[in-house]
């Protein structure tokens, strides 16, 4: 298996890769609550009618486009049966993203997981990533608490890898699996179509603004917020992004950047 098959879904996991990993549902986690992917919604058939993809990205008017395409390989006709392949495409590509897509049904998995960031929410339940990090920290400053610089730095094996990959090559692929990407988020019964979620997704995420690394946070129960009501109330994309540290969401803002220029 050609480790090109990946890059067709890597637009998917580019955006929701990191999104989810940070709710960590114990005392030690760092912020409050979120949502869960439907386990019903991830038992659709197997075999996928046609579906449309997108008629037209930016990407086709590159010179190269044509040739690039033609190396890309068709994209499966079910999804059943898939996850395998996923993996050693993966291990071809990166051996750590090999090593956390452990969970089944990959592709439906992605889709649903798009589908709630394009809501603004963070799912925590059926999970496309298996992703071990550190516990969160804090240390304690003249006001009160605020985030251990080594929190960020938790990240960058997840940012690293996702952004090396190459936007115009990602941005190509997609367009081939388009029509099989949307007919996978068509049968979790959602009328919008996926292409419109990953793009709202993408958008959002590419206008947040920084804040600073040592906001104040307090914990009132047992996860950690911002003291800030302005910040703790922001919806949980933006406190998403300010989790990863300044350098990692620039890193990823930059590549996303990159990326919506070829879409």
């Amino acid at each position: 298996m050609n480790w090109k098959s990946l890059s067709a879904i890597v637009v998917v996991a580019a955006v929701g890769a990191f999104v989810w990993f940070v709710v960590e549902r114990s005392a030690t986690s760092e912020f409050n609550d979120t949502a869960a992917l439907s386990g019903d919604s991830l038992d659709a058939a197997a075999s996928l009618p046609a579906v449309a993809g997108k008629p037209s990205l930016a990407v086709e008017r590159e010179a190269d486009y044509e040739e690039e395409a033609a190396k890309a390989p068709p994209p499966p006709r079910e999804i059943d049966g898939s996850d395998q392949q996923v993996r050693e495409a993966a291990a071809e590509l990166s051996p750590a993203l090999a090593k956390w897509l452990q969970p089944q049904h990959q592709i439906r998995k992605w889709v649903a997981l798009v589908d709630q960031m394009a809501r603004f929410r963070l799912p925590s339940k059926h999970l496309p990533l298996a992703y071990d990090k550190e516990p969160f920290l804090v240390i304690k400053t003249a006001k009160g608490m605020a985030n251990d610089p080594g929190n960020f730095r938790r990240w960058e094996p997840l940012v690293n890898s996702i952004t090396a990959l190459s936007p115009k090559k990602v941005a190509i692929y997609y367009k081939k699996w388009s029509p099989f990407l949307e007919a996978s988020y068509n049968e979790l019964g959602n009328p919008q179509s996926f292409d419109n979620q990953l793009r709202t997704t993408i958008e959002h995420l590419l206008i947040v603004e920084p804040i600073s690394a040592t906001a104040e946070l307090r914990r009132p129960k047992v996860f950690y917020e911002y003291a800030d009501p302005v910040l703790e109330n922001a919806d949980p994309l933006s406190k998403w992004l300010w989790r990863l540290g300044p350098d990692n969401m620039q890193k990823l803002q930059h590549w996303l950047r990159d990326l919506q220029s070829y879409l």
